[in-house]
């Protein structure tokens, strides 16, 4: 491995565990949006927003390194367990930990995503029928929330 490829894979390794405390950080954010909505909180979740956005703006700084350092080490397209066989080998520890973490938070916002979409679809029929003048709207709450 040449020194040049050796400090690539040793900037990508902060990045992966970077995103993976953004995402863990992105999940509560998620959790405590979708709890403020099934509790039609209008400003908590003003409040939430405001406060995510330096997060989301780091994340998409972070998303746009690893992808330009994953292409230049040949890793685009590559899942994550691909990129571990390819990580140097006296690093795999390393990398192993810093892939899990990763993997882990990726599946826990997936689910956070999941329920705050099914939290917003609820809003949205009980903004519609309001709008038509039909029944109450009545609170959610989402049984993992």
């Amino acid at each position: 491995m040449t020194v040049e490829c050796k400090k690539k894979w040793d900037e990508l390794r902060p990045v992966y565990t970077e995103l993976s405390a953004l995402l863990s950080s992105l999940c509560d954010l998620e959790d405590s949006l979708s709890i403020s909505a099934s509790n039609n909180a209008k400003d908590k979740i003003d409040a939430l927003v405001t406060e995510a956005q330096p997060t989301l703006l780091r994340f998409k700084g972070l998303e746009k390194k690893r992808e330009k350092l994953q292409k230049e080490l040949g890793l685009v397209p590559a899942s994550l367990p691909s990129i571990l066989e390819k990580a140097p080998d006296e690093e795999k520890e390393e990398w192993a930990e810093s892939i899990e973490n990763l993997e882990k938070n990726l599946h826990r916002f997936i689910q956070s995503k999941e329920t705050a979409d099914r939290i917003m679809q609820v809003r949205l029929i009980d903004l519609s029928q309001k709008l038509e003048g039909k029944t109450e709207a009545k609170k959610f709450r989402d049984r993992r929330v």
